[in-house]
């Protein structure tokens, strides 16, 4: 045995020592060291919890046999479904062999006798995993340390020593899932730990899973827990490892995938369920873009166990956020046991409260309201709907002071017998500075509205954590402006804001990057939205979007507008007449048909298209650049993807300032670095507001909450460009360096991720087109590296970085190679060039071409022989990040130059993916005739193929027992004898004619 290992199983005995110490904790099952054993035991207890239901008789073999092959789930999240349960408590109906017996409703898991009753903690650890019998190159496993809820592997520690990174644990994790090892009685594992002793984090099961999803925990002191031991402690004694399981575990349906809630998210449930039972209101401050759905999903589900409290009502303001939020809800509820019920209309709502049901219900206080008045005016409503008066509540409420003004809370509060408990949720509190103005016996702040704040997670925590990114606020203003209100309604001004956000949008973007983010532009009313709109229509037809913008986003940018209409107000026809024309633009730019009575419909597609969670909308061509608003969106909505916020009006008070700003500081890929804000009035004003707001919601300061400035960045820019240099000024270092020693090849590593990390920061500041007007101190150079050298530079990056994760990942004792493996870069693989571009090049070619007869033919022959040039080189630049589509696109331009008349009535997008239609055809039918297959199953498995997938969707009947039999019949020479064979061999192919045929066909966006 190594030294390591001998550490190893020291740090394993220790931890094993601590879950075991004192009363009711892990009981250490030394027994237990096979899957074999593991079952035994959990069928032993099974059969003691269960000795009414299985009448004193145990469980024969083929009951066992049975119970296991339908209990079992093919991977985590399947098994994570089926731990569900219903009503906290996870049963089996059993038909007994003895048909005289009865049948048996089995419990296997009781959450509702946590640490008590029926439960049973025992600890395994090295817990043998035989090799597969498929695959000749497996091994044996043995497993480190796991924690057994009633004989079910549900939490799993893996360790390494101190001397290694703790992600060489999570990467062990990995490599035993893809290796199958976490599978029959392992799948029901919904916890991952990884440790190296100092530092342990925590992450959701999953087939794939990714270090950017670990968990540190941290305690009520705001302190990171990062030795193994003292997260024993506080995380996986009993009982809080059973509610980590059972309490603070999501499904989220969607995404097929198990959720474990972040500490600040607990601290927040476990503080109003205190709360709860002791009958006492309060709020959470969690800044913005934190996941307060998620938590308050789960405080309105757990509060339901609190017996004096009959319904939680998650209760919300505007319809557009109701629609997002009941979606979010019942994404989590599709396989939870509570029922979350969405109220169309305030009849359906009232007979939904009296209904006798303990559940939550997801409603607005309009329709809350409609009930009382109703009430009030007819006596036979009233009497109908008189016990909902003693209805015993906890309203839940998001963006809790949009949602409830202090007056509505009052009427809702005389409304019923019992006084409600109200837990409020918000990133942004009114607190006495910035009070609401005095009302009578109102409420002026949060703390006098909803009583003490009962968890606090601000802007500076959550950045920290890196839940939200940080701000960079520039503004633009004229300060010489600032007297002058009218000034910035006059056409220079706004003209020129068009013209500026045109520019800024490259590095705001992400443009600068090779990335395109979106934006929301925010007015001062409608009527300068609309105007607004008409400005950029303008601006784009004249041409006026930058070129170094249209080579990377021809149809940059996709424009929308969205605002509020009346059927009533004088100014109604005129909005109408605007928005009619404002839906037919968008109609055209996205090829759909919304007519004026969609308008609600127009208002969820542009969220929907902002959100970009929804597949359909995450291709470019489905995308929107810049919104419009005065201020729709500017609270409650979440769209990652959004990066930057103009702002032309006055500032806003510092909680819709907050609000605001949150729209943009989602962390969505490497390339955002943080939310961009730009003012265009009043310059000086907004710099004091803004202060004030991060100040005032930043807990106490804005270092941590604002991006660096200029300088910072530009000296960290600089520092890493010097440790790069001597790679860039001695080139002939490079070729070397993969057979150097592994010291050199990470001194190399380290500065190229550096570089890079500064490069991709530096490149989203304006000042890189303000140069001229920087001192000679101040000016960088960040285009200085020949194009040839760059390549050489990530080509050789990539090649040392490969070579040493795969020597570690076939090393079961590797080394620590202290470097950010996981580390994907952002600046220097930047395609100048995407296919959008090209395809406009060759379709504007065939335009110019077929009109030959308005020019000379000497000018048109030299100009064609131009642009053709052009269009090579382009090709064969965008070759270098996808060859695959790039030979499609070559041929095509071939065949165009040739003969351009040919496609003078034909799109080239479509011509491109026709040709690959076709290729994807012949590979399809060539697989399916090699193996015997069905065509049209074998098509429905490669549309809908997912490689991280155990069992791609269609994959059962495309290796249906008589499609081996025809296989047997057209190949009676084959190697592949038995059905099982075969199918083995048929999922291997489809893998890998998808991986290398027809994925790299797919378009890029």
């Amino acid at each position: 045995m190594s030294v390591a290992a001998v550490k190893e199983a020291q740090m394993e005995k220790t931890l094993i020592e601590q879950l075991t110490q004192g009363i009711n904790q892990w009981r250490l099952r030394e027994d237990l060291r096979t899957i074999p054993q593991l079952w035994a035991n959990f069928f032993q207890i099974l059969e003691d919890n269960n000795r009414d239901q299985l009448h004193d008789v145990p469980l024969t073999q083929n009951e066992k046999e049975t119970i296991r092959t339908q209990i079992t789930q093919p991977n985590f999240y399947q098994a994570a479904k089926f731990l569900a349960g219903a009503n906290r408590q996870v049963r089996h109906h059993l038909k007994r062999d003895n048909s005289s017996l009865p049948d048996a409703d089995l419990l296997i898991l009781d959450n509702t006798n946590i640490a008590g009753g029926t439960s049973v903690y025992e600890v395994v650890h090295q817990v043998e995993v035989n090799k597969s019998s498929l695959s000749p190159l497996d091994q044996d496993r043995r497993f480190d340390v796991t924690l057994l809820i009633n004989g079910l592997p549900l939490i799993h520690i893996e360790l390494k020593t101190p001397n290694f990174p703790f992600k060489d644990a999570f990467r062990q994790i990995q490599k035993y899932i893809d290796e199958e090892k976490f599978s029959d009685i392992y799948n029901f594992v919904e916890m991952f730990v990884v440790t190296n002793g100092t530092n342990t984090q925590y992450i959701p099961a999953g087939q794939n899973l990714r270090a950017n999803f670990l968990i540190s925990w941290i305690n009520q002191d705001k302190q990171q827990v990062n030795d193994y031991l003292d997260f024993a402690r506080d995380v996986l004694s009993i009982p809080m490892a059973h509610h980590m399981i059972a309490d603070y575990t999501v499904l989220d349906d969607n995404a097929q995938r198990i959720i474990l809630l972040r500490p600040y998210q607990i601290q927040a449930i476990q503080a109003i369920f205190k709360a709860s039972r002791e009958g006492k209101s309060g709020f959470i401050w969690h800044a913005t873009g934190s996941g307060k759905t998620l938590t308050s999903y789960k405080v309105a589900r757990n509060l339901l166990q609190i017996p004096a409290i009959d319904k939680t009502i998650f209760l919300i303001d505007r319809k557009d956020l109701d629609m997002q939020t009941v979606s979010a809800f019942q994404t989590y509820a599709n396989n939870d046991t509570i029922d979350v019920k969405e109220t169309a209309n305030s009849f359906e709502l009232a007979n939904k409260l009296g209904d006798g049901n303990r559940n939550v219900v997801v409603t607005t206080r309009q329709k809350l309201q409609t009930i009382f008045k109703r009430m009030e005016n007819s006596p036979e409503i009233a009497k109908k709907y008189e016990k909902l008066k003693d209805l015993r509540l906890a309203f839940i409420v998001d963006e809790c002071h949009r949602a409830v003004t202090p007056t509505q809370k009052r009427e809702l509060d005389r409304f019923f017998n019992r006084q409600p408990l109200w837990y409020g949720f918000t990133g942004t509190p009114i607190f006495a500075e910035n009070a609401r103005a005095e009302n009578g016996q109102d409420a002026r702040t949060t703390e006098q509205l909803y009583g003490p704040i009962l968890h606090k997670y601000t802007i500076e925590d959550a950045i920290h954590d890196k839940k939200v990114l940080g701000f960079k606020i520039d503004n633009e203003g004229n300060a010489n402006q600032t007297d002058n209100d009218d000034i910035y309604l006059t056409d220079a001004h706004m003209k020129a804001v068009v013209k500026q956000i045109l520019a800024l949008a490259y590095r705001k973007q992400g443009l600068s990057n090779g990335n395109r983010y979106s934006a929301l532009f925010s007015t001062s009313s409608i009527k300068q939205a609309q105007k607004y709109y008409h400005l950029f229509k303008e601006a784009i037809a004249n041409g006026e979007v930058p070129n170094r913008i249209q080579k990377v986003a021809p149809d940059f940018p996709r424009i929308a507008i969205t605002y509020s209409i009346s059927q009533n107000e004088d100014e109604s026809m005129v909005n109408q007449a605007e928005m009619k024309q404002s839906l037919d633009d968008y109609n055209r730019m996205f090829s759909i048909q919304l007519s004026m009575s969609d308008i609600p419909s127009y208002n969820r597609n542009v969220n929907d298209r902002l959100a970009c969670k929804n597949k359909a909308y995450q291709k470019r061509d489905q995308q929107l650049d810049i919104v419009i608003v005065v201020d729709r969106l500017l609270t409650g909505f979440d769209a990652p993807r959004l990066s930057t916020l103009y702002l032309d009006r006055p500032p806003m008070n510092a909680q819709n300032l907050i609000q605001a700003f949150s729209r943009t500081n989602r962390i969505y890929d490497d390339g955002k670095k943080w939310g961009q804000i730009v003012t265009f009035q009043y310059p000086n004003q907004y710099s004091d507001e803004i202060d004030k707001a991060l100040t005032l919601y930043a807990n106490g300061g804005t270092n941590g909450v604002l991006a660096p400035d200029w300088n910072t960045s530009r000296k960290r820019y600089v520092q890493a460009r010097k440790k790069l240099d001597k790679y860039v000024d001695n080139p002939q270092i490079l070729a070397t360096l993969i057979d150097a020693p592994k010291k050199e090849q990470k001194e190399f590593i380290k500065a190229f991720q550096k570089y890079d990390q500064a490069l991709t920061a530096i490149k989203t500041y304006d000042e890189l087109d303000k140069q001229d007007k920087l001192s000679p101190a101040a000016q960088v150079n960040v285009d200085d590296i020949p194009p040839e050298i760059e390549s050489t530079l990530e080509g050789t990056y990539q090649n040392i970085i490969d070579k040493l994760k795969a020597e570690n990942k076939n090393d079961d004792d590797p080394v620590d190679l202290d470097l950010d493996e996981d580390y994907e870069l952002e600046s220097i693989h930047i395609k100048e060039v995407d296919e959008r571009y090209i395809m406009s090049l060759i379709q504007d070619y065939i335009s110019t071409a077929n009109n030959s007869q308005r020019q000379s033919r000497m000018s048109q022959q030299s100009a064609n022989q131009d642009q053709a040039a052009q269009v090579g080189d382009y090709i064969d630049q965008y070759a270098k990040t996808n060859e695959p589509r790039a030979n499609h696109i070559r041929s095509i331009w071939q065949d165009v130059q040739h003969n351009p008349q040919k496609y003078s009535d034909q799109k080239v997008e479509d011509v491109l993916e026709n040709s690959i239609k076709d290729e994807n055809k012949k590979i399809l039918s060539q697989l399916a005739d090699d193996f015997g297959l069905d065509y049209g199953n074998l098509s429905y498995v490669i549309h809908n193929y997912k490689p991280d997938e155990v069992n791609p969707k269609g994959m059962g009947d495309l290796v249906g027992k008589k499609y081996f039999d025809r296989y047997k019949k057209t190949h009676p020479n084959s190697k592949l004898k038995n059905w099982l064979s075969w199918k083995t061999e048929v999922r291997e192919k489809v893998k890998s004619v998808y991986n290398t045929k027809i994925k790299p066909l797919e378009s890029e966006d």
